[in-house]
């Protein structure tokens, strides 16, 4: 027996743009692929991306008490995200004559400043949205 949900299909594996800007300035621009938040492939990623730690930091990330506990919790999440869903980074406004070069380790210590936080706040909505990753928009895009 089949069920007809009437649900649009969404991609795991396309990769979708995102310009963020904010009063009228570029943060960069990220090719992101869909996440599936509490899927059983985001879970056994989570798993993955607590395995290193220790049972107290673990601890600390289940049930956070203080400021350090919750940024702790944030770097964990963050690489997570930059090692599973982000592809590929560009537009980083870097200080002085050096270029932004993209690799896991730049855009985690980008994404961890406290001062830099609210763009992977956009990241992470952007890539959790189904309706950025449905199966018809993309072939619409590509027809475009």
């Amino acid at each position: 027996m089949e069920f007809d949900f009437d649900l649009p299909s969404v991609s795991d594996d396309e990769v979708r743009e995102i310009e963020v800007i904010k009063d009228g300035k570029c943060y960069g621009v990220f090719h992101v692929k869909h996440q599936f938040v509490n899927s059983p492939k985001w879970l056994l990623e989570w798993k993955r991306a607590t395995a290193k730690l220790s049972k107290r930091e673990r601890d600390r990330i289940d049930n956070p008490q203080t400021e350090e506990d919750v940024m702790l919790r944030r770097g964990v999440v963050i690489r997570m995200f930059v090692e599973n869903y982000v592809t590929k980074s560009a537009g980083i406004p870097v200080k002085g004559e050096g270029a932004w070069k993209h690799t896991a380790s730049n855009l985690v210590a980008y994404l961890s400043d406290k001062r830099a936080y609210w763009i992977f706040q956009e990241l992470d909505e952007f890539s959790s949205e189904e309706s950025n990753f449905q199966t018809e928009a993309l072939e619409d895009d590509k027809k475009n």
